[in-house]
């Protein structure tokens, strides 16, 4: 993820192209006519072992020995067996930079059993040099002027930047965008990503203030989905990033790597997108579409769709989609329909969509627009043109840019057609205006905005209140994990697998164990009624084990047995039939409930699995022991919080279930949230914990009850996004009063008390922490300070009981931001004008200073207004470096917490 020398691809002084020739089929001679061409301003040189004096009028040397001055930038064009080598010459005279668009290094050599791939990393490792490829197409920055790549055309500048894995997807979407005059900030394509990869250019580009919009195309996974998410979700906060994912084919080789209890990949990258607060789109179709509106988009205002046109046919179809797709249709007001009363012939319908008729003129368009834009009921318009003698299409489109122009509302424009259109959506173009040809694809982008709103909001809800579990049942539920890991076992025995639930506060259906027939037959006597035998053995044992039609798990399960003779019967056949396939060792007994019918109970299937690539993962769907339970399988990454666990509930059926069946939705949707919130905090917890299944978990007028469940050990895997640092936490006590507090990190439930400590603030205090005077914060800006990337971030609060009983407040805080590659981190700190003089400041400063030394951050750094004389002292206290900053007016403050061991590391400190 280390952004280091990346500056040297991006804005390099120099660049020496290899392999470059006069031949119209040279690679190296494409990308250095496209440099030329662009106006690149540094130096440029050649160097091909064929001994030219220049190269398409650019010096040229044989070797890296002859270059009179090494460059920022190596572009390596020459044949494959020649890569690891001129790697291997530029490390050695420190060229940190090397761009290689050579393919066919994942060749493996027969004789050495090593691709060239690898040859070509161990080369760069002794060097620390940096490589982007090889088999990409190169890299595009307009700001430069540099077209290092071998596109066929060059891009217009932008503030878009585009980063691919795929040369071809790339070349289409520089075609794409130059017609449609949508410029680039950076382009470039990864190719197979030895070195440089998706988080460490997303790192990059999140810093670059010309970059507005970051848009991803992606075919793999590479690396580590921490820092992948962790990339993400820190650009999503301030920039556009749209991401598209391909569907993967689901041969039985990528069957095999799927996560126990999932049947589709694209439903892991779903959640994991989902999470990261991106919108991810399936199809190029719905990239461009995407990129046309969401590039062009102001601000949303809500959801609600006004859509207009000159004729019902393109409304219907506009309306049918956006319906379809789940959207709303702005009710217009009484006002509004006045208005158009007034503009429209006699019997228009009073509604939305609105009908201009066919005899419309470019100013009932603009009039009509103008009425809908000023409708506080609507958030968005829509306008649709069909080609006809009154409206001609470019005239119109001028008159709704007009309007469009002039209202901070969203318009899209639908000019359908091509002979008459195209002028007309040139106008839109260049009016920053997103159009589109046919009203589907219109609908579609508006969607698209709708649903990037969604996860943006997802990421930024604010969580319910923090509940403190019971430790002591922690504890003994790791010590159930590690009986099964002392024991050699992969699983949990079915009670241990129950008390591991009910340690965690999750009901549980009794459960009586028998070792032969004659023992369930007694069980089944003791308890009277309906009882359900469960023939227990080395497979259903492990949660998610289902056979090809998801019945593995319900073939040895006896129900409904009343009588004596019904249970000897059924459960005979069911020894006869687990005998016949498990040798003695590996059945396990028999399990016996009571049958657990009526009160109209609600099936579901909830659990933990495994993915390769992501980590542990939470699922929730509808389930039973009938039914497809792989049908409905929503996923979410841990670790869940109250908002988080909601969203999960409400994408499955089962939340349209109990909407319409249950006379209680909020407290059973409570109820599950709270289930799932408890096996998010197992995850964390145990994280030996490989998978976990409960189904069927019945939810009915009693509340919830897991009847089954399955539960698998193995060696803990990370979770993709950073869990809350509990280890943290200490217990404190103020200087002066001998208030008892505790300092802990921040959490997303802290937002209600954030707001309220920074109302508490003097406006003396906010200009001390702000440098100028500002109003109260709005969500966004809490959300952003309280739902923190502990790998990012980190901001420590010193919290303690109200005097009045109702909970607690914050008095303080401290935070730290670090830059992506450990090097520099900033911090602030904020106390309460109450607290001063209870040595809460300095506390918190040696709490900052050793969590940000044990991460092996090199430097913490900070800034003051010269006023604040009380911040200077206790920096120098503390063994910072106090200096006085001229033109910026401010004090610094600096402390070495490590020592830089690489050179790029003393660079960056001194930059």
């Amino acid at each position: 993820m280390s952004t280091k020398y990346l500056k040297r691809f991006f804005k390099p002084d120099s660049i020496a192209v290899f392999g470059a020739s006069e031949r119209d089929d040279s690679m190296g001679g494409v990308v250095l006519q496209n440099l030329l061409d662009g106006g690149y301003q540094g130096e440029l040189i050649v160097v091909n072992a064929q001994g030219y004096e220049t190269v398409r009028g650019v010096p040229c040397v044989k070797s890296v020995s002859e270059l009179a001055k090494m460059p920022d930038l190596a572009i390596i064009c020459s044949p494959p067996q020649t890569v690891a080598d001129i790697i291997r010459k530029l490390g050695a005279h420190m060229v940190k930079a090397a761009l290689i668009l050579t393919g066919g290094l994942s060749i493996r050599d027969s004789k050495t059993e090593r691709t060239l791939h690898e040859e070509v990393l161990d080369a760069a490792h002794p060097y620390g040099i940096r490589i982007l490829g090889p088999d990409c197409m190169g890299l595009l920055v307009p700001g430069s002027r540099m077209n290092a790549s071998y596109s066929h055309v060059n891009i217009s500048h932008g503030k878009v930047a585009y980063v691919g894995q795929s040369g071809l997807i790339g070349t289409a979407m520089i075609d794409w965008a130059n017609g449609q005059e949508i410029g680039f900030s950076h382009f470039l394509t990864l190719g197979e990503s030895v070195d440089v990869d998706i988080p460490a250019v997303i790192d990059y580009l999140a810093k670059d203030p010309h970059t507005h919009a970051i848009l991803l195309q992606m075919d793999r996974m590479t690396g580590s989905a921490r820092d992948f998410l962790s990339a993400l979700r820190a650009a999503s906060r301030n920039k556009l990033v749209l991401v598209l994912k391909s569907d993967v084919v689901q041969d039985a080789e990528h069957c095999a790597r799927l996560a126990p209890g999932v049947s589709d990949e694209d439903l892991v990258y779903d959640a994991a997108l989902r999470r990261a607060g991106v919108l991810r789109v399936e199809t190029s179709d719905q990239l461009f579409h995407a990129l046309e509106t969401l590039s062009r988009m102001k601000p949303m205002r809500g959801e609600r769709l006004a859509i207009v046109s000159n004729g019902m046919g393109p409304n219907a179809l506009a309306t049918d989609r956006l319906l379809r797709g789940r959207g709303q249709l702005a009710p217009l007001s009484e006002a509004s329909c006045e208005a158009l009363a007034a503009l429209l012939p006699d019997g228009w319908n009073r509604g939305n969509p609105v009908d201009l008729n066919a005899d419309a003129t470019p100013e009932r368009f603009a009039r009509a627009l103008r009425i809908l834009v000023a409708d506080a009921a609507v958030d968005t318009v829509l306008v649709i043109h069909a080609p006809t003698h009154p409206a001609p299409g470019a005239e119109t489109a001028r008159a709704v840019i007009e309007v469009a122009r002039g209202t901070p509302r969203n318009v899209l424009s639908c000019w359908m057609g091509r002979a008459t259109a195209i002028a007309a959506r040139n106008h839109f173009n260049t009016a920053g205006i997103a159009t589109f040809i046919t009203p589907e694809e219109a609908v579609d982008a508006f969607l698209q905005m709708v649903r990037y709103r969604h996860n943006q909001d997802v990421m930024r809800q604010t969580p319910a209140p923090f509940l403190q579990q019971n430790s002591q049942n922690h504890i003994q539920a790791r010590n159930l994990v590690a009986q099964a890991l002392e024991a050699g076992r992969g699983f949990l025995h079915h009670a241990q697998a129950c008390e591991l639930l009910d340690l965690y506060g999750v009901p549980v259906s009794h459960s009586y164990y028998a070792d032969s027939v004659e023992g369930v037959v007694e069980v089944a006597k003791q308890l009277g009624g309906s009882v359900a035998v469960r023939a227990l053995h080395c497979e259903n044992v492990y949660p998610f084990s289902y056979d090809d039609k998801v019945r593995q798990r319900w073939r040895d399960l006896a129900l409904d047995l009343y009588s004596v003779s019904e249970v000897r019967h059924a459960v005979t056949r069911l020894e006869y039939r687990v005998r016949e396939r498990f040798s003695d060792d590996q059945v396990m007994g028999f399990c016996v409930q009571q049958m657990k019918r009526g009160f109209q109970s609600l099936q579901i299937n909830v659990g933990i699995t495994r993915d390769p690539i992501f980590g542990p993962l939470l699922l929730f769907g509808t389930g039973g022991y009938t039914v497809d339970v792989l049908a409905d399988r929503q996923l979410m990454l841990p670790p869940l919080n109250q908002a988080l666990a909601r969203t999960l509930v409400q994408r499955s059926r089962v939340y349209d279930i109990i909407c319409e069946n249950s006379y209680q939705v909020e407290r059973d949707v409570d109820q599950l949230c709270d289930l799932l919130i408890k096996l998010s905090e197992m995850v964390v917890d145990l994280p030996n914990i490989a998978g976990l299944e409960i189904n069927p978990l019945l939810l009915n007028k009693r509340g919830l009850l897991a009847v089954d469940v399955a539960v698998s050990v193995a060696e803990p895997v990370r979770l993709a996004i950073s869990p809350y640092p509990e280890h943290l936490t200490e217990t404190i006590r103020l200087r002066r009063s001998g208030r008892k507090a505790v300092l802990r990190a921040i959490r997303g439930e802290d937002e209600p008390d954030h707001l309220e400590f920074y109302n508490h603030l003097s406006p003396e205090s906010i200009r001390m922490r702000y440098f100028y005077s500002r109003g109260v914060p709005t969500h966004q800006e809490l959300a952003n300070w309280t739902q923190i990337d502990y790998d990012r971030e980190m901001a420590f609060v010193v919290s303690a009981p109200r005097e009045n009983g109702a909970g607690n407040e914050t008095l303080a805080v401290v935070r730290a931001v670090t830059d992506a590659d450990n090097v520099r981190s900033e911090f602030s700190i904020v106390i309460r004008d109450d607290l001063q003089g209870e040595g809460v400041g300095a506390v918190l400063m040696h709490k900052l200073i050793d969590y940000c030394r044990s991460r092996g951050t090199l430097q913490l750094y900070g800034s003051t207004l010269p006023v604040n004389r009380g911040m200077q002292t206790l920096a120098r206290k503390l063994g910072f470096k106090v200096r006085f900053n001229a033109e910026e007016d401010v004090v610094e403050m600096v402390m070495m917490l490590n020592e830089a061991t690489e050179e790029w590391q003393m660079y960056r400190l001194q930059s």
